[in-house]
């Protein structure tokens, strides 16, 4: 009974003992994590390789020919990242009116941008615009156009 005893006592201490490291050095929090080890620091992110996976990088010409065209009202919300603007609601004549842009390419195509108008009555009832979404949108694409051949002038 003593030998076995002994014996179980002596496996509890071996199953105790491990080669568990205490951490020494404090977390440093990153740009997407409280960890900097498992987030991305901002010098990792500015320099970039440029021949990395730009999956969340959109056109800049559709996007800076957006942010002019949709100058005349104030912006609630932009993400360059994502290419998404979405403007407060702007008051015109009787109407008031929101845009929301999202550039969807990192081309330049005429399909690389979608644009949704909305317009609200006096009602307060909101509908879609889609004639007048497509025209904001050709002179978004204009402005990019110009905004690109200017850029190789240059």
């Amino acid at each position: 009974m003593k030998i076995s005893i002994t014996f179980l006592i002596f496996l509890l201490l071996i199953s105790c003992s491990s080669d568990y490291e205490v951490p020494t050095e404090k977390s440093e929090p990153g740009l997407f994590s409280k960890d900097r080890k498992k987030g991305m620091s901002i010098t990792d992110f500015l320099n970039k390789d440029p021949y990395e996976d730009k999956s969340f990088y959109v056109n800049s010409f559709l996007w800076r020919a957006s942010l002019d065209v949709l100058s005349f009202a104030p912006f609630q919300s932009t993400d360059a990242f994502g290419g998404i603007l979405v403007t407060e609601w702007y008051k015109k004549n009787d109407e008031q009116i929101k845009l929301i842009a999202t550039v969807k390419s990192r081309e330049l195509r005429s399909e690389g941008i979608k644009l949704q108008v909305f317009i609200k009555n006096k009602k307060n009832e909101i509908t879609e615009d889609i004639v007048l979404a497509k025209k904001i949108e050709n002179l978004i694409l204009t402005k990019a156009r110009r905004l690109r051949i200017q850029n190789k002038l240059n």
